[in-house]
């Protein structure tokens, strides 16, 4: 299995088992779950080079007078994703704001803080990193476990927020 299939596999197992037991519905990598005059969301946003992801969470409120959503692209309220929403909370990732599932290498410096490498798995074998990085996060199965807790983890604290946002809207 490919880092990425391995990773999807944990997510559905480790995370979205989860979502969907809290009464979200949809399909990687937009969930849904209607609760009284909101609707809350959750997406997963892939990085476009790969190997990594993020996660937003936010919510509209269809009929109000602050919904929280611009209608564009064909949207209707029923098929809006986070990225449509005006105001939303990313999770903070694990590095760099960002939970990898490529071999990742770092280094510190005073002067730029910590640089991250993120090696795609088809040049791992062959990858010589520069002077001062260092291995620290070689993925594997453990590994994506080990993500999808930080995952769950920040949630919770998202949870948290889009509670409190949903209270300030009302």
């Amino acid at each position: 299995m490919s880092n990425k299939e391995i990773m999807r596999a944990a997510l559905n197992t480790h995370v979205i088992s989860h979502l969907r037991e809290r009464g979200f519905t949809g399909q990687y990598p937009h969930f849904r779950r209607e609760s009284g005059v909101t609707v809350d969301l959750i997406s997963f946003q892939t990085n476009s080079w790969g190997g990594s992801f993020t996660v937003e969470v936010s919510a509209i409120f269809p009929g109000s007078a602050n919904p929280n959503y611009q209608l564009r692209g064909g949207k209707t309220e029923q098929t809006l994703t986070v990225e449509y929403t005006i105001k939303r909370h990313r999770l903070k990732g694990m590095y760099n704001g960002w939970f990898h599932y490529w071999d990742l290498y770092s280094r510190s410096s005073i002067f730029l803080g910590t640089e991250y490498i993120s090696v795609p798995e088809k040049e791992a074998k062959s990858f010589v990193p520069a002077k001062g990085f260092k291995c620290f996060q070689k993925f594997d199965e453990a590994q994506a476990v080990i993500v999808c807790q930080n995952v769950n983890a920040q949630l919770e604290d998202a949870f948290v927020w889009l509670e409190r946002f949903k209270k300030e809207q009302m």
